[in-house]
């Protein structure tokens, strides 16, 4: 199961970063890709990135890892989100993989180093016939 998902996230990963380039502004895509995805309140956008089928945004706050998990954990279930995996590493990251209505999506949540807070990647698929043009 660990395994499946790592392959997953990385398949993610490596689309949305070698298809950026190829995209002037990503923000349509991200957009789509994180429609309905709440991200942690008063995050700072650090910086954006869309392939064809997928948009990532990564975003940093002033709270700890331990309440920004916990509240990903509760917004993602009020919300229509069904988490599927919640992985803590050796590191302290904490990967969540949820579904909604076979749309994919990752979280991956880092204690900021040097300083409080944390630095977060929101990842979303798009599936079907919700492809941007």
């Amino acid at each position: 199961m660990r395994t499946t998902l790592f392959l997953a996230l990385l398949g993610a990963v490596a689309l949305v970063a070698c298809e950026k380039r190829d995209q002037a502004n990503p923000r349509p895509t991200v957009s789509r890709a994180l429609r309905g995805v709440l991200v942690y309140p008063l995050s700072t956008e650090v910086s954006i990135a869309a392939g064809t089928d997928a948009g990532q945004a990564t975003l940093t706050t002033p709270e700890s890892l331990t309440t920004v998990a916990a509240w990903f954990r509760q917004a993602l279930k009020l919300n229509g989100w069904t988490l599927q995996s919640d992985l803590t590493g050796r590191d302290g990251t904490v990967t969540l993989y949820a579904e909604q209505a076979k749309r994919p999506l990752w979280i991956t949540l880092k204690a900021n180093v040097g300083g409080p807070g944390t630095t977060y990647t929101v990842i979303g698929g798009i599936v079907g016939g919700d492809t941007v043009k």
